[in-house]
């Protein structure tokens, strides 16, 4: 039962390893190109700037997915995989939709919401290190950093990036992806709290102390310790 377990984590790692490696690279590409067409401009230095944010989230999932830690507990049956996949590869669909014009505010406007989303990710992507996964798994249970404010904060953060995305190409088949998506992301949630508290005993602690996905205005109770 051991060796299965870690032959399937080890071929998820692989595989996941190989599609974020393949994403890193077209990103990179395209952020070359984008480079060279640069015109000096704050609008072209605000795009580029948007591209790296992007580009850096992919590489360090590479690295995270590479060193991750053994799972202590997975979820069982087939749902949970299911909504982690569609929860997570649900808006690479946007890159099909038709390029809507927009105006250089909203473009602007589009352009921070990604660079803070996928910067605030790589924040929070870099605390949860080597406890990182796509399926809903217990390795490591991290209640510091960005933890200590909310219990999935790479999931909200990923919601403002998001946000970004679906502005610069607005469209009612965009608006419905990215709810689709939203709502697998809220599935993912509740699988991954039902691992943890598993998994995990304190967690129930932590999660009457630490919200959800919102932060409280009140100043954050000191984090459990790691």
């Amino acid at each position: 039962m051991m060796l299965q377990s870690q032959t399937r984590d080890l071929i998820g790692r692989g595989t996941m390893t190989a599609y974020f490696t393949v994403c890193a690279t077209l990103k990179a590409i395209q952020l070359t190109a984008m480079f060279d067409a640069m015109d000096g401009s704050p609008r072209s230095l605000i795009d580029l700037a948007a591209g790296v944010a992007s580009l850096g989230f992919l590489l360090l999932i590479v690295v995270t997915t590479v060193r991750r830690l053994p799972p202590k507990r997975s979820a069982e049956g087939i749902q949970p995989r299911v909504v982690a996949l569609l929860g997570s590869f649900a808006t690479v669909t946007l890159i099909v939709l038709p390029v809507v014009e927009i105006s250089p505010a909203i473009r602007l406007i589009a352009d921070l919401l990604t660079i803070v989303g996928f910067s605030l990710c790589i924040w929070c992507l870099w605390w949860l290190g080597r406890s990182f996964s796509i399926m809903a798994q217990a390795r490591r249970l991290v209640t510091s950093g960005p933890y200590r404010l909310v219990r999935h904060p790479l999931y909200a953060c990923e919601a403002v990036a998001l946000a970004g995305i679906i502005l610069s190409n607005p469209s009612w088949g965009a608006l419905a992806i990215a709810s689709m998506a939203l709502g697998f992301q809220y599935l993912r949630i509740r699988n991954e709290e039902s691992v943890l508290r598993t998994a995990f005993p304190e967690y129930a602690a932590y999660a009457e102390q630490v919200p959800m996905l919102l932060p409280r205005l009140k100043a954050p109770r000191p984090a459990l310790q790691n």
